[in-house]
């Protein structure tokens, strides 16, 4: 029992390792411009070694974004069990200043998940169905707490019912996803050409965005 036990430890130890190092090859490279023999290369395995436990490159890079996602989440929770109040149009800039922090603090995970192009067609032979649930699952979570907080701001009147929910949630979604990639790519540009720091931008941009949901 204890070989077993051990075994199964060094397989995950070994997992994690491959994983390890794909991380800093996608996120030096990205996705598209890495392969296999860069990730045996900085793993300090053998490519046989890394088929062993993955069936394709995309499978690590799923691997690579569940983790990214559930830093995203236990963020999005942490946040919102100190910090939730009555008014929705609060808990959704706060869910937004959570999504920058972490974009910020995790730049490789935010651009692994923001760069990566969906295909549903991976899931199969190149992607573990398994690991594609979950990846797809813990990359729903946050938006459904986003969703939560508008349908709660409907019903409270605080939040504008002139459209549906989903396409509020999506919309807002993805102007933090703009707003986070302005943070990470454009604060020189603006300091520069026009005097103002990305703090004052995105302090505008969540005036302006969720000024155009709330009901009047």
């Amino acid at each position: 029992m204890k070989n077993d036990s051990r075994k199964v430890r060094e397989k995950l130890n070994r997992k994690n390792a491959i994983i390890d190092g794909a991380e800093e090859v996608f996120f030096n490279k990205g996705f598209y411009n890495s392969t296999m023999d860069d990730i045996a290369r900085q793993a300090e395995f053998t490519k046989k070694t890394i088929y062993s436990y993955f069936n394709s490159k995309e499978e690590i890079y799923y691997e690579i974004m569940l983790r990214g996602y559930k830093i995203l989440n236990s963020m999005n929770d942490e946040t919102f069990k100190k910090k939730m109040c009555e008014d929705e149009i609060e808990n959704i800039k706060i869910m937004g200043e959570t999504y920058i922090e972490f974009a910020v603090k995790y730049e490789g995970y935010f651009k692994a998940i923001l760069d990566y192009k969906n295909n549903d067609d991976l899931k199969g032979e190149n992607v573990n169905e398994e690991l594609f649930n979950e990846c797809y699952k813990e990359g729903e979570h946050s938006l459904g707490l986003l969703k939560d907080c508008i349908m709660r701001g409907v019903n409270k009147g605080q939040i504008t019912d002139k459209y549906e929910p989903t396409d509020i949630c999506l919309t807002l979604w993805s102007c933090i996803l703009g707003f986070s990639s302005i943070v990470q790519n454009k604060e020189n540009y603006i300091k520069k050409f026009h005097n103002k720091t990305s703090a004052h931008i995105l302090e505008t941009a969540f005036k302006i965005v969720l000024g155009s949901i709330i009901r009047r």
